[in-house]
């Protein structure tokens, strides 16, 4: 038991990064066999049991913080008001990348989205989730940046879990308000952890150099 665990911390990512593509393909082979459907319609039917006006107006508001609006807004605010600007810019560049890899993936797919039971209006196609892409993407990259700050250890355990937590909240706000099938949502994290891994690796490691002194000195 002790080897596996020292295994899994010495090659987490690999594993986390191996995980994700398998379940993204499992999930892309069952759609294009269209035999996707049962799981879509048994993930729906459970979540929307929840349904009353302030499960939705709860729903509506945790969707936003992944709306266009919002993270234009966000980047904007992140290039003027970060410190450093450098940190500022690869935060961004993620959203950026993130977005055209989830657009390419749509159009590749151009699933059409649930049809009569959307409780809000979206335009596009369904597959794979784009909230649910950037939302892992752009929070899971400030989750990265707090495992590595110099604060207590129950300080990084709350904040993470936090944003973790939140993240899984946006990406059932989708199926909830009608807008996405269970599988878009699953296939949107499965695509976006694979993305931060290889991002995290090629892009935030070069510019830390991969040193925690460099990440905690703001």
């Amino acid at each position: 038991m002790n080897k596996c665990y020292k295994y899994f911390r010495k090659h987490w990512k690999s594993i986390i990064f191996s995980l994700s593509i398998l379940i993204f393909l499992a999930v892309m082979f069952l759609l294009l066999k269209d035999q996707i459907t049962i799981f879509d319609n048994y993930v729906y039917n459970i979540i929307i049991k929840l349904k009353c006006k302030p499960v939705t107006y709860f729903f509506e508001i945790i969707s936003f913080f992944c709306s266009t609006w919002f993270l234009v807004l966000s980047t904007i605010l992140i290039m003027v008001l970060s410190k450093d600007k450098k940190k500022g810019f690869y935060i961004v560049l993620n959203i950026l990348l993130c977005f055209l890899l989830n657009q390419s993936f749509k159009l590749i797919f151009a699933r059409t989205r649930p049809e009569d039971i959307n409780l809000i209006n979206e335009f596009g196609y369904s597959f794979p989730s784009g909230h649910s892409m950037v939302s892992l993407a752009f929070y899971g990259f400030f989750i990265y940046i707090i495992a590595h700050l110099k604060i207590k250890r129950n300080k990084k355990i709350l904040y993470c879990s936090l944003l973790a937590l939140f993240v899984l909240l946006i990406g059932i706000s989708r199926i909830y308000l009608g807008v996405h099938y269970a599988s878009d949502v699953l296939a949107g994290y499965a695509l976006a952890m694979a993305y931060l891994i290889i991002y995290i690796k090629l892009i935030y490691n070069k510019v830390y150099n991969t040193k925690k002194t460099s990440i905690t000195k703001n």
